[in-house]
């Protein structure tokens, strides 16, 4: 279903001309394969950059209540209808209901403003975390959102913490309106509504108490972690579902439009359309973002953080041995381009090891030594050379394989091309 070049090159594209299948207890990966590092699209680089991410947030949370600052779990939403499109934050085409989502915290909380002031010096703000989720549903279509740590210098009481929601709730209000959105729900009339009739736009739980009833158990009661954490609130949509009926969140309008593509023969329908807009306008959208003064506080009082880049957390190579090198040939026309082959090597490869893997691939037709051989090792072509040469030689070639210069990337190509019609001219 999807367009992206890179995201659709994820985990199939080889970075140079063989790929690597490495194995060690029970555990198992292919290396030399791209990675798109997409948080927003790939379930598979997805989940392990939101899984660090929603541990370092967790980390943080701990740390700053057992230093005795004040912690409240906010929600911001826009007004939204079927009709309006997610639209885009890319420059000269900002538009629809993602440019409206920055553009409001922009005028809402932007650090040059005076509603960023006022809060500041009211009410001790020093920071935040704030992480991006959207859903979608056929009778209310995008719903985008943003989740935030509000940290304050002290715990704040229930006039204080009160207060504290009105002045952010205007703050976003006034944002909005600004950005050219819908106006913000500020008040509501439902009877015994949770929201205490202040409307639906803006939210704010406070994370410090020691009433067990209370929102703090995120931070608090080691019982209840692992069923409510605020690193998982912040982070990790791909664990969580449209609340409401009918909703979904992008894995699982993923899912639809596939499901959709398989029994319409490939031809797209309202779900794969809504899964395409979504990935033309999620480009460029922080799926997290802290605050300098934030991360300042936390390095200031040694809170441990996992400072891994997206490619060191999704090379999942650290601890294994190499146990079968693919040539590209081999890739291409018999592994990538075969539906479930890729998965089948891992999932054998971590259940049954070397033979597993052998018989796996001998089932497909291919030949070991020929299309596909052992990893090469230092003193492999010498000591074996007597014993088998064939594996010798298989083992060399391996070796030159992986020794070759990493094939271009796109860019290059195209700068190498642009730089051959500049001469030419």
């Amino acid at each position: 279903m999807a367009l992206g070049i890179a995201f659709r090159a994820c985990g199939n594209r080889l970075t140079g001309k063989a790929a690597t299948l490495q194995w060690a207890a029970g555990e198992a990966a292919l290396t030399g394969v791209c990675r798109c590092n997409n948080v927003h699209m790939c379930a598979w680089c997805g989940t392990r950059i939101l899984a660090v991410r929603a541990a370092n947030a967790q980390l943080m949370a701990d740390g700053l209540a057992a230093a005795g600052y004040g912690l409240h779990l906010g929600t911001s939403t826009l007004r939204h209808f079927e009709r309006m499109p997610f639209g885009s934050n890319r420059k000269g085409n900002r538009h629809g209901l993602v440019a409206v989502l920055h553009d409001g915290w922009r005028g809402a909380y932007g650090s040059a403003g005076r509603p960023w002031r006022r809060l500041r010096a009211e009410f001790g703000v020093i920071g935040y975390e704030r992480a991006y989720e959207d859903t979608w549903g056929p009778d209310t279509g995008f719903h985008l959102h943003w989740h935030t740590l509000w940290v304050t210098s002290a715990p704040l009481d229930e006039d204080g913490q009160s207060a504290f929601r009105r002045a952010i709730a205007t703050a976003w209000a006034d944002g909005v309106r600004g950005a050219g959105g819908y106006e913000v729900s500020q008040t509501c009339d439902r009877p015994d509504c949770s929201c205490g009739g202040e409307g639906h736009g803006t939210d704010l739980r406070p994370l410090n108490g020691d009433n067990p009833g209370d929102a703090a158990r995120y931070l608090y009661k080691d019982g209840d972690k692992g069923t409510a954490k605020i690193g998982l609130e912040l982070s990790r949509q791909d664990l969580k579902s449209g609340r409401r009926g009918g909703r979904l969140g992008p894995w699982e309008l993923g899912d639809a439009a596939a499901d959709e593509m398989a029994t319409s023969g490939g031809v797209p329908g309202v779900f794969t359309e809504r899964y395409r807009e979504r990935e033309r306008g999620i480009y460029g959208v922080r799926k997290q973002y802290r605050t300098q003064n934030l991360n300042r506080l936390v390095k200031e009082l040694g809170i441990a953080q996992d400072e891994r880049t997206d490619d060191e957390i999704t090379d999942e190579s650290g601890g294994l041995v190499p146990i079968l090198v693919i040539p590209s040939g081999t890739w291409y026309r018999h592994i990538a381009r075969v539906p479930g082959r890729r998965l089948d090597l891992v999932k054998v490869a971590e259940a049954h090891g070397v033979g597993g893997v052998r018989l796996l691939i001998e089932s497909w037709g291919l030949r070991w030594g020929i299309d596909v051989f052992d990893p090469p090792t230092e003193d492999e072509p010498t000591a074996q050379a007597g014993e088998n040469e064939a594996t010798a030689v298989a083992a060399a070639k391996a070796a030159e394989l992986l020794a070759r210069p990493v094939a271009r990337t796109f860019a290059e190509h195209v700068h190498r091309a642009r730089r051959r019609q500049a001469v030419d001219a």
